[in-house]
């Protein structure tokens, strides 16, 4: 059954760049990608961003745009379904950019393992560094340096009061 496809590293790189290099062409950046098991077949879900946002429309767009390509290139084995998403208010935060350009804004951050007695952080990012790739984060007055590669989420918190 696809639903039961295991995710091929070479295939996941294929997709990417695929994905990256349309993508930069109609104006979009990938925000992330994902893919796992769906009601009946896999589910190839790929998040898109541009400056001010992007919309139903241009979800629809990308879609065919994307579709037409895989359908061409065949780089997943097996049945999927497309999806393509806006990474939302509370969007995942992933590359050193994601971070950077979050500086100031209220992040939630899960660990793996345990961090100075604790695996989640809910803060605002003061710094993101890429060797080691860390990021601070202030939690009440505390500063907390969270090492990138042990965290399991990564979100930006939405502030509805603003």
């Amino acid at each position: 059954m696809a639903a039961d496809l295991e995710i091929d590293e070479d295939w996941r790189i294929r997709v990417q760049t695929l994905a990256e290099d349309l993508l930069s062409n109609l104006g979009y950046e990938l925000v992330d990608i994902e893919f796992g098991p769906g009601e009946g077949s896999a589910l190839l879900r790929l998040y898109i961003d541009r400056e001010g946002g992007v919309n139903l429309d241009d979800c629809t767009h990308v879609s065919r745009m994307f579709g037409a390509l895989l359908d061409v290139e065949d780089p997943i084995p097996g049945r999927y379904n497309l999806e393509i998403s806006s990474p939302g208010l509370n969007r995942r935060l992933r590359r050193p950019k994601d971070f950077q350009t979050r500086i100031g804004e209220t992040v939630k951050v899960t660990l793996l393992k345990p961090l100075d007695g604790r695996r989640r952080f809910k803060g605002v990012l003061l710094d993101c560094q890429e060797s080691p790739l860390t990021v601070t984060i202030d939690v009440d007055g505390e500063r907390f340096i969270v090492p990138l590669d042990e965290t399991s989420k990564c979100n930006l918190v939405y502030d509805f009061n603003k």
